[in-house]
C-alpha cells in the first residue's frame, strides 16, 4: 500500500495516550511551530520516522572488540612513532600488513551486508525468518 492510498483512507481508529503536563506542552509547542495538529504531529513522529535499530548482543560485543583492537593499533602506532623519533629502524612485515588490510575489508563488507539485510527486514522487504531472500514491495 502506498503512502498516497493510505492518506486517502478515512481515519477511523483512535488511540488515546497519557502525557505529563511537560510532555503535553512540549508536544503542543512542536505542533504549533510546525503548523500541525497534535494528531498530525504524532502521526509524523511515529509513522514516518524509522525507529532506532536495536543493538543485538553480537553487535554490542563486536563494537566492544573493535574498540579493543583500535586501542591496540594506537599503542602499536605510538611505539612505531617513538622508534622513528629515536632513530631506530622499524621493520614492517608487508605480507602480514596485507593480510590485516584484507581482513579489515572483509569485516567492513560483512558489516555492510548485515546492515543491508537488517534494513530490508525492518522495512518488510525481506523475510526475516526465511533462509531464502523473499522481497516484498520495496
Amino acid at each position: 500500500m502506498t503512502n498516497a492510498s493510505i492518506m486517502r483512507q478515512k481515519r477511523s481508529h483512535r488511540i488515546d495516550i497519557r502525557l505529563t503536563l511537560p510532555e503535553y506542552e512540549k508536544a503542543q509547542l512542536m505542533a504549533d511551530k510546525n503548523n500541525l495538529t497534535m494528531s498530525e504531529l504524532f502521526r509524523a513522529k511515529t509513522l514516518k520516522n524509522r525507529l532506532p535499530r536495536r543493538v543485538t548482543k553480537v553487535a554490542g560485543q563486536t563494537y566492544w572488540e573493535l574498540g579493543k583492537i583500535g586501542n591496540n593499533l594506537n599503542q602499536i602506532a605510538k611505539a612505531i612513532n617513538t622508534s622513528v623519533l629515536m632513530g631506530e629502524p622499524v621493520v614492517v612485515d608487508r605480507a602480514l600488513l596485507s593480510q590485516v588490510r584484507d581482513l579489515v575489508k572483509q569485516v567492513r563488507r560483512e558489516i555492510a551486508e548485515i546492515d543491508l539485510i537488517t534494513d530490508l527486514q525492518d522495512e518488510g522487504c525481506l523475510a526475516s525468518t526465511s533462509k531464502v531472500k523473499v522481497f516484498g514491495d520495496c
